[in-house]
């Protein structure tokens, strides 16, 4: 695949490898994760993400975020040839003289060859109305889905143009799904339909999750690659447009990867090499040939296959809930608004009144992009032993690219403390959970060792005090995990 965009400032390192800007891409796509690409105009945003769009050249969407944008719209067209169509069906109402009921027959072709009266039941005749009407005139029947529904990846540019009201019908995109008249659609999903005789049929993705279950309850085996990504672009700040245009937390949320292009801009040999190649001001298509749909997609299911180091869970586990002690032992999510106002007594360099825990959404996201990092890294020479002993690095790396921009940190002791340097900000998180770790690695281990043994040890419960409290359940959810498995 040809690529347009240039930069070789180093986001991480990681196992002793440099980790670039085309190199998070990859990751995302990779581990199937939304990214948004914000920064300044002209920073290369959107040139990235018409690069990440070549590996799909045949499966990809690209967007302009306006305010009168109908996400819905972008899957659905008018099918002029229903317009003037109407069903036509022969079903006979006859009066039963005993009973004074109407009852209803349709003509039926017998073995003989001539047609006779068959009658209905009620539901039956019912039920053949309401089929047979449903494909008169009207205006959700004129609809029907486009190929948009199965491509693989979903570009939205400039989109904290669009007002909040439009953002969120891209919930759902973002989320892997289209809502279109009550009923949900996967988006970018193909699917191969095993029937129990052995015959394979290849579906695409438009067919509503519900009837995916209806197949499948008819002993229809469903196969699915299910995969699609959503990447968006855009400026953050009222600098940028004629009012403040600030994502909120819901649709960060749903943008697993948060990047700022600004603060790990272009090298001067890069804009060199960029300047002095083409000066053409306007994004560039890139050709992709064939592409790598069919590599991206079986990465990634390699990767959704692969198991999680233990290590890494504890880390997740450490951002979802150490993170969130504070106070001696008060919960930052049960304070909601009141933190970080309300925090008292914490140690100077603490972060209690810095970051919030991570949401469970978020922590998948760290461990998924964790994963594959490490996948990129492996490609890029990193040896294995270094991935398999350097797993709290992978997550605290992925923790940083994933949550810098996501919310969690305290707005006012980042202007304040550190100038306005979210990335700043969050490497004093980093470093303070990294000696976290460093100080309770034998605690750890010990735990991990009484759980081998399955024999819980009031001792090495006691280890873990403060906060990381969490890790007394933890360790209980261990043992009874083992002990089943024993049975």
């Amino acid at each position: 695949m040809t690529r347009v965009y240039k930069n070789s400032t180093e986001i991480a390192q990681l196992h002793g490898i440099p980790i670039y800007m085309n190199d998070l891409v990859d990751a995302c796509l990779v581990g199937r994760l939304n990214l948004f690409l914000q920064g300044d105009t002209g920073s290369g945003k959107t040139q990235l993400a018409r690069d990440a769009m070549s590996y799909f050249p045949d499966r990809s969407l690209f967007v302009l975020g306006r305010n009168d944008m109908d996400t819905r719209e972008l899957f659905q067209q008018i099918n002029l040839h229903k317009l003037n169509y109407k069903p036509s069906y022969q079903l006979e109402p006859l009066v039963n003289p005993e009973t004074g009921e109407v009852e209803w027959y349709y003509p039926q072709l017998t073995d003989g060859g001539v047609f006779a009266p068959k009658k209905l039941t009620r539901e039956q005749a019912d039920r053949v109305r309401r089929s047979l009407e449903s494909l008169a005139e009207n205006s959700t029947n004129l609809r029907e889905l486009t190929s948009n529904i199965n491509n693989r990846i979903c570009v939205v540019d400039e989109l904290p143009n669009c007002v909040p009201a439009v953002r969120a019908q891209l919930f759902n995109i973002f989320d892997g799904f289209i809502e279109i008249s009550g009923k949900a659609y996967p988006f970018g999903n193909y699917f191969t339909m095993v029937y129990p005789n052995g015959d394979v049929k290849l579906l695409e993705g438009a067919v509503p999750i519900a009837d995916l279950e209806k197949l499948r309850a008819e002993g229809i085996e469903m196969r699915s690659d299910n995969y699609s990504v959503g990447i968006a672009t855009g400026n953050i700040g009222q600098q940028f447009t004629e009012s403040s245009n600030d994502l909120g937390r819901a649709i960060k949320d749903r943008m697993h990867v948060i990047i700022d292009t600004d603060h790990f801009f272009p090298r001067p040999s890069d804009t060199l090499e960029i300047l002095a190649g083409n000066t053409n001001p306007r994004v560039e298509f890139t050709e992709g040939g064939e592409g790598d749909e069919k590599r991206i997609i079986e990465k990634y299911q390699t990767l959704n296959r692969q198991s999680i180091p233990l290590s890494k869970l504890i880390v997740a586990n450490y951002l979802l809930h150490g993170l969130d002690y504070c106070n001696n032992g008060e919960s930052k999510r049960k304070m909601g608004v009141a933190w970080p106002n309300k925090v008292e007594k914490h140690e100077k360099g603490s972060d209690e009144a810095l970051v919030m825990p991570a949401s469970p959404r978020a922590a998948k996201s760290i461990i998924r992009l964790s994963q594959a990092l490490d996948d990129v890294s492996l490609a890029r020479g990193a040896a294995q032993e270094d991935i398999d002993s350097g797993a709290v690095d992978s997550m605290l790396q992925a923790y940083k690219l994933v949550s810098t921009y996501s919310g969690i940190l305290d707005e006012s002791a980042v202007r304040n403390v550190y100038d306005g340097n979210h990335y700043a900000a969050m490497d004093a998180v980093l470093r303070a959970t990294r000696g976290e770790f460093d100080r309770h690695k034998e605690n750890i281990a010990t735990g991990l060792y009484m759980v081998r043994n399955t024999k819980k040890d009031a001792k090495v419960m006691n280890l873990f005090t403060g906060r990381w409290q969490f890790m007394r359940d933890t360790l209980e959810g261990l043992l009874k995990s083992v002990r089943r498995d024993e049975k």
